[in-house]
């Protein structure tokens, strides 16, 4: 019997792939803290699965690179300090410009149309949940990159996009500092659907600095309130 048009297929997940998902979402929303010990055993008996499901999810979050393997058979999530955050910026500010100039070489009404689409979820998501802004903040930025139909570069993007989230969402919680959603994004709208590659290209830099300088000053102001800079392999502060 064929679906009817509300109704989706089911999605057949085996363990390893719903314990995966499990675990990244637990530490992509901040309750597995940066640097946190993982231990198979402690993670098998809250996901109610075995150590090798629990192994095979682990070695998928690493290729992720949200875990990290630790002597002797320890695991632990990534660390996170200001080289992590001006990785992942820098990163991000480089697909996110080729993928600007590309869209604004072509010029295709279909493509701006996407992004218009994207654009008009930032202001109703203004005053939602974490989640409501997160989805419209993140979701814009992967149309830009999704619009150029570059599968290498929309792979790779997709790659960086749990990290994106990871940071998001945790600077959300120890150092707000997010800027109006539809206010922000507006010149970058504008310079990728009107403007030259060149100034498209400059308009995803004019966008993502001022957030690259913001979380890393309020990371710093978080590690200062501390006392001590944390270890990144550890997440301890270096003065107990």
């Amino acid at each position: 019997m064929a679906l009817q048009d509300d109704q989706q297929p089911i999605e057949r997940l085996s363990l390893a792939d719903a314990a995966m998902r499990r675990l990244r979402d637990e530490i992509v929303r901040g309750r597995l803290a940066p640097g946190e010990v993982l231990t198979e055993i402690a993670l098998a008996g809250r996901l109610g699965v075995g150590r090798g499901t629990v192994r095979t999810a682990l070695f998928a979050l690493e290729a992720d690179e949200l875990v990290v393997r630790a002597p002797y058979s320890n695991w632990r999530v990534a660390g996170l300090d200001d080289q992590v955050i001006w990785e992942i910026y820098t990163l991000r500010e480089a697909m996110e410009g080729l993928a600007a100039r590309i869209l604004a070489e072509r010029d295709e009404p279909q493509a701006k149309e996407l992004l218009a689409v994207a654009f008009a979820r930032l202001a109703p998501a203004e005053q939602g949940s974490i989640d409501d802004r997160v989805a419209a903040d993140l979701g814009f930025h992967r149309a830009i990159v999704d619009a150029t139909g570059h599968r290498h570069l929309i792979k790779r993007y997709g790659a960086l996009s749990t990290k994106m989230e990871w940071l998001y969402r945790w600077s959300e919680m120890h150092w707000p500092a997010r800027f109006p959603l539809e206010a922000d994004h507006r010149a970058l709208f504008d310079g990728v659907t009107s403007a030259s590659p060149d100034e498209a290209e400059r308009a995803v830099r004019a966008h993502i600095d001022p957030s690259l300088a913001a979380d890393l000053d309020g990371y710093r102001a978080m590690v200062a309130g501390r006392g001590a800079a944390p270890d990144t392999a550890t997440g301890k502060n270096d003065r107990q």
